[in-house]
Order: structure tokens, then C-alpha cells, then sequence
């Protein structure tokens, strides 16, 4: 399967799962009539810190070429959130047979993807057993599996000799979000969770209807991130245990080299 991730405002899945992706409702392409998604957990990584970066400087005054109907959406909301929607979750679906027409991140199709091809991604906390279905929760999740280094820019909007200069600035700026929001992202990356998807309809059976399940939009780090407030004292400890662990091995080793030393002298002595 060639899994591929679309984010939607919750207002939208409703509707979604009637009429599926269609190009009259992709989310954020709806003067080109295109259906927006990413390719794999690194396609949608490095999309959201993308638009991260984007919202980020025109909140700074640092509109640059950013669309006017986009500056002032920016300008209007008070958070990325809000940008975005207000909350929302990821969709996944099998990109198999799915033309994309533009990059990895910022992919889009003119197909329609139907309403039986799709699932609402979930993230368990195997811990406290809540089910999040937030497209923050779910970000920071795949964040906390994806390395800066395995992010590499593929599509058909850069020239063969700019690849690797395009996938610099990537990595650079996925790495920028990494470090500003490190710990919210360990929080995923060191605690118990499990990312699985339930068909769309299911997910809007469930809990859109009746609502009377442990599903969640709020963020279900939270728990963990009061377990691992200080993520580096914890990887401290563990290098220490590491350093002991091998130091007693070494200590093992050079008795054994002593015991080893006082036969072969005793057999010389013989």
C-alpha cells in the first residue's frame, strides 16, 4: 500500500464521507479544483512545517510572495490551528493508483477518491487507553518517527539539478521545527502509542453521531509529557547504564584475562 495522508477540518468529514475527496473540495486547492495530500509520513512532515514556516513569517510581518487571500487568513486567525481549520484530522488512503500531479509534501490529483478508500487515522495511547483523533496528536506522532535525514524531495515541479538543493532546505526546516517543539515531539516519540485508521463512515458513526467512546480531539501527549518533562535527564541516565553496563563487562573481561594469565604461568612453572 502507498500510503497517502490528507488533512481536513473535522466540519468536513461529515460531507467527506458521503462525497469522498473531490477536486470541488480539496481543502486548500479550491480555485485549481484539486485534491491536496502527501506522500507517506515524510511527504506529511515536511508539508506541516511547511506551512508552519509560511505562517509563522507573515505573523512576524514577513509576508513575502504569500498569496493576499492567504496573508489575510493568517492575519485573522490566532493560531496554526485556526489557520487550518480549526480542529481537524488526517485521512489515509492507498495512493497506488493515484496520479500525483506535483510534489511528495504538497501533492495534489484531479481524481476523485472515494468514500470507501478512505480512513481517519487514530493514535492510541497504550497507556491511559484514549484514542486521539487530532491531526496535532497524529503530526506530532509521525514526527516523532520520521528522521530529518530520510526526507528527500521527489515530484515533478524541480528541475533533475535542484533536487538536492530543494531537499536541504526541507530537511532544514523540518529540523528548525524539531528544535523548537522538541520535547511536545518526544512526548510521541519515547511514550506508548500506536497510530491505527477506521473507515471514515465508521469514524462518524462512532463518534461524530453519538459521541459515547474514549475518542478524543484534544491533545493525548499531555499524560506523557508529565512523564518525560526532562526527555534528557531520561537519555542521560540511559548513556550512563550504558557506560556502567560496559564497564562491567570490561572488568569481566580483564578477570578472566588474570585467570587465564595465572594458569598459563602456572603450566610455565611446572
Amino acid at each position: 500500500m502507498k500510503k497517502y495522508y490528507h488533512m481536513a477540518p473535522l466540519s468536513n468529514v461529515r460531507s467527506i464521507s458521503h462525497l469522498g475527496l473531490t477536486p470541488q473540495n480539496g481543502d486548500n486547492n479550491k480555485v485549481n479544483e484539486k485534491v491536496s495530500f502527501s506522500e507517506g509520513m515524510t511527504g506529511a512532515v515536511a508539508l506541516y512545517t511547511d506551512l508552519q514556516k509560511q505562517y509563522d513569517q507573515v505573523k512576524s510581518g514577513n509576508v513575502g510572495k504569500a498569496p493576499k487571500d492567504r496573508i489575510e487568513a493568517i492575519q485573522k486567525s490566532s493560531s496554526m490551528e485556526e489557520y487550518l481549520g480549526g480542529e481537524g484530522v488526517y485521512f489515509i488512503f492507498d495512493g497506488t493508483n493515484v496520479e500525483n500531479e506535483k510534489n511528495f509534501m504538497d501533492g495534489c490529483t484531479s481524481q476523485t477518491i472515494l468514500p470507501q478508500e478512505l480512513q481517519v487515522c487514530l493514535l492510541k495511547n497504550n497507556d491511559t487507553k484514549e484514542v486521539s483523533y487530532s491531526r496535532y496528536d497524529i503530526i506530532k506522532y509521525m514526527m516523532g518517527k520520521v528522521p530529518v535525514e530520510t526526507i528527500n524531495y521527489s515530484g515533478k515541479d524541480v528541475e533533475p539539478e535542484n533536487v538536492s538543493k530543494v531537499t536541504s532546505k526541507i530537511q532544514e526546516n523540518v529540523n528548525d521545527y524539531y528544535k523548537k517543539h522538541e520535547k511536545e515531539i518526544n512526548s510521541f516519540k519515547y511514550g506508548n502509542y500506536t497510530m491505527e485508521s477506521v473507515p471514515v463512515r465508521e469514524f462518524c458513526e462512532n463518534y461524530l453521531s453519538n459521541k459515547e467512546n474514549n475518542l478524543t480531539g484534544q491533545s493525548v501527549g499531555k499524560n506523557t509529557m508529565d512523564l518525560l518533562k526532562d526527555v534528557e535527564a531520561v537519555l542521560a541516565m540511559e548513556a550512563i547504564l550504558d557506560r556502567d553496563a560496559r564497564a562491567i563487562e570490561l572488568e569481566q573481561e580483564q578477570s578472566v584475562q588474570k585467570e587465564t594469565e595465572k594458569v598459563r604461568i602456572k603450566k610455565d612453572n611446572q
